[in-house]
């Protein structure tokens, strides 16, 4: 087992106040709790029909969220192998206390992985995309947004509900990605939530 200084705690649903473990690094970063709060008062009508796919999923927070509030399953993409592992510690804890709970997580390039993974989905099934990419004021990470919009653009829309992104708030985000257009969009400071809907939702 994996040990860990800094924790998160889940801030509601069946697994309020379990705490998550976090990566001690910059390798990662926890959302603010108001704009998780936010975001799934936002979801709660849907959240109990569809899967929740965290595209960079870090050590999983956004993803054990909803699951914690009722997501049919969560779906994790995790590059960096340290935070997949503590990704993996937390999933592995909270089936321990909640056996039926229902997830995936796949280590390796989200930008890769991700056209596959919506493939193999059930033709039947909802999704919810939820992108929290590395700031762009990072490192190697200045086309970070343009290579998010171009895998968007070429995945299926059919059961792709939702595609949110948690973005750098002085960042423009355009109006449309392919067949996905804003809805709403909400701000935190430094950070904002962009919601797009695809035509059929």
């Amino acid at each position: 087992m994996i040990k860990n200084k800094s924790t998160i705690k889940i801030i509601g649903g069946l697994l309020k106040h379990h705490k998550l473990h976090m990566v001690d690094s910059e390798a990662t970063r926890s959302s603010k709790a108001i704009l998780k709060e936010s975001l799934f008062n936002t979801l709660a009508p849907l959240i109990s029909h569809v899967n929740f796919i965290e595209v960079f999923a870090g050590t999983g927070s956004i993803g054990i969220e909803a699951l914690s509030r009722g997501a049919q399953k969560a779906i994790f993409i995790e590059k960096n192998p340290k935070s997949f592992n503590i990704l993996n510690q937390n999933l592995n804890e909270i089936k321990q206390k909640i056996p039926t709970l229902n997830f995936q997580s796949f280590l390796g390039d989200s930008f890769e992985l991700l056209p596959d993974i919506l493939k193999q989905q059930d033709e039947n099934s909802k999704n919810i995309l939820f992108f929290d990419p590395p700031f762009p004021i990072r490192e190697n990470f200045a086309d970070i947004y343009s290579r998010c919009f171009k895998v968007i653009e070429k995945i299926q829309n059919k059961n792709n509900l939702l595609v949110i992104f948690e973005c750098y708030t002085s960042h423009e985000m355009p109006q449309n990605i392919k067949d996905f257009s804003i809805i709403k969009a909400k701000k935190f400071g430094k950070s904002s939530l962009v919601y797009y809907a695809n035509k059929e939702f």
